[in-house]
């Protein structure tokens, strides 16, 4: 379980969260939602313990203290794909995976990179570099299923995405929780998660939680927006 209790999160003294208190559950896909600027993705930086974030509050993994644990530590734990992945040309995406990979299976991996369309050429390229913005997204979700971590976070990994991938995201986030993962979803598409098997929604509006519950509140949010709140 990933439990967060009092979390006030701020940046640059401006306080971006306030009273955060949240628990998930393996085997489950949890929806973080709400417009522009509401703290999403900063919740999520803050659960990695982001060094530029300053925090209150606590936050446990299986009962134990991460709050302030390393980031690289709790990487071996959970699995964050950032918003706009970074590139860095001068280092192959075959060395970053046979570095971080427990077993390097190039024939694996690459026919897994076909399967999520990205170019053939992907492992030689650096890291990133010279991708499409779908194709980042497309690695993003290669590295997510090639880690196998026990917590997956997906910030807006659906965002400008071709509806073929769009169907593979569905496939894989049913396989995770297959698997007894946990996934946590930031999203704005809200046509696409519609569609998913969403276990609860959580609603952030101005940093602070409007809505934790069942998915029935999409609906009402496409109807009325996040006025109903």
């Amino acid at each position: 379980m990933l439990k967060i209790e009092g979390l006030n999160v701020y940046s640059d003294n401006k306080k971006i969260l306030e009273n955060i208190n949240l628990e998930f559950e393996y085997g489950k896909l949890y929806l973080i939602f709400g417009p522009n600027g509401s703290g999403k993705t900063t919740l999520a930086k803050a659960i990695l313990n982001d060094e530029s974030l300053k925090k209150e509050g606590k936050i446990f993994l299986d009962n134990i203290d991460i709050t302030n644990e390393k980031t690289e530590n709790i990487a071996k734990y959970i699995f964050y794909s950032f918003q706009d992945p970074v590139e860095i040309e001068n280092i192959r995406t075959r060395t970053l995976l046979m570095y971080i990979l427990d077993n390097f299976d190039e024939k694996k991996i690459l026919n897994l990179g076909k399967d999520l369309g990205l170019p053939e050429d992907f492992l030689d390229r650096g890291i990133n570099y010279n991708l499409s913005g779908g194709e980042k997204k497309r690695f993003s979700l290669l590295l997510s299923i090639l880690l196998n971590r026990k917590i997956i976070i997906l910030d807006e990994i659906d965002s400008g995405a071709d509806i073929e991938f769009l169907n593979k995201l569905k496939y894989y986030l049913d396989q995770f929780k297959k698997e007894n993962k946990m996934i946590i979803l930031i999203s704005h598409n809200l046509k696409f998660v519609k569609e998913l098997n969403i276990d609860k929604v959580i609603v952030l509006i101005d940093g602070k939680i409007k809505y934790v519950g069942d998915k029935n509140i999409l609906n009402k949010i496409e109807e009325n927006g996040f006025n109903i709140f």
